[in-house]
């Protein structure tokens, strides 16, 4: 008589995944339905509340825009547009501030 050995371990989980994966391919088959990998999302998150994530630039240029400050073109120093910038940020200081490095 030929004696089957009995199975156990790696030999056991083989079997087990073979027998998994063919049930599997039996009932997407019966389905009509295969099943497809799922994409990674890509895009940026948007929430509901209006938070959404903003790079620091964009940030930055929001806060610019909001406050109807304008960024200059090229160039300049805050030195140089120090009264501009300190009437459009904090108008109580101006005059009794001065800029020195």
């Amino acid at each position: 008589m030929n004696a089957v050995p009995e199975l156990s371990g790696v030999d056991l989980a083989r079997q087990a995944l073979l027998a998994a994966r063919a049930a599997a391919k039996k009932n997407g088959a019966q389905n009509g339905a295969q099943t497809k990998k799922s994409k990674r999302r890509t895009g940026a998150t948007l929430r509901r509340d209006g938070r959404e994530p903003v790079g620091l630039g964009a940030a930055i240029t929001m806060m610019m825009t909001e406050r109807g400050l304008v960024a200059p073109a090229a160039g300049g120093s805050v030195l140089a547009h120090w009264e501009a910038i300190l009437a459009a940020a904090a108008p109580e200081l101006a005059g009794n501030v001065l800029a020195v490095k």
